[in-house]
């Protein structure tokens, strides 16, 4: 996408990943699993991980701790017959099998086929594990085909992602930080993006940097609220 001449964007629409385009955990072909061996483990370390107040989940998403390094540090013991790999191979693929909101995304690729002068952008705190599997998906990727809702399927309709483990940063602690490289890189200023995000202080931090904010939770709303919000944006931004 970096190389070469770059795309002519006017307007840019950043959408969150977790809780917005998708509700999957890391690691779910094996929390979702009743009679898996490392379900009731996995989910106690997780449990300490992603604790209130605890720093390894932030420093996770902030690129401080390798995917790798947390699968050590849970130190999660196999049983026979797993590889030692098992635990760092199965969510790499699980990442990749993420199931999305077809019907938000389904929105977004129509606008985004409509107005070519829109970009639509994943930004996520997230971890290196699922940038990872971005990338992978981009690089192989293939068009959905039937019902299917896996991010593998529907990642070719994303223009770009922005993931916190590769800044360093999180939205909501440095909104400048997190989003002004990508405006920048396309000559773009938060007064031409909108963010979609499921928590308010996402939200707050965007606004106030210049930019236009849809607080929209997976589940809690349906998706012609995100698309009414959409819709009047880019009137208003057009009659600007």
């Amino acid at each position: 996408m970096r190389q070469g001449i770059l795309p002519l964007w006017t307007r840019v629409i950043f959408v969150d990943w977790h809780g917005v385009l998708s509700r999957d955990l890391f690691w779910t072909s094996i929390l979702n699993s009743a009679r898996h061996p490392l379900r009731t483990r996995l989910e106690a370390k997780l449990a300490e991980i992603f604790a209130p107040g605890a720093p390894v989940g932030h420093e996770w998403m902030k690129g401080l701790r390798s995917s790798d390094e947390i699968v050590s540090t849970m130190a999660i013991e196999l049983p026979g017959g797993f590889k030692s790999d098992y635990l760092h191979r199965r969510l790499e693929e699980d990442c990749r099998r993420m199931t999305i909101n077809v019907e938000l995304f389904g929105f977004l690729r129509a606008l985004r086929q409509q107005d070519m002068a829109v970009a639509v952008v994943i930004a996520t705190d997230n971890m290196d594990c699922f940038a990872h599997a971005f990338d992978y998906v981009r690089q192989h990727a293939r068009r959905p085909y039937g019902s299917s809702a896996r991010l593998a399927d529907w990642a070719v309709f994303c223009d770009d992602m922005i993931c916190s483990s590769d800044l360093g940063k999180l939205k909501n602690e440095d909104p400048l930080g997190f989003f002004g490289p990508w405006l920048a890189e396309y000559e773009l200023s938060f007064s031409e993006a909108l963010l979609i995000d499921d928590r308010t202080d996402n939200c707050r931090a965007f606004t106030e940097a210049g930019g236009t904010a849809v607080q929209w939770k997976l589940g809690l709303a349906d998706t012609g609220v995100v698309a009414r919000s959409i819709d009047s944006w880019l009137m208003a931004s057009v009659s600007r």
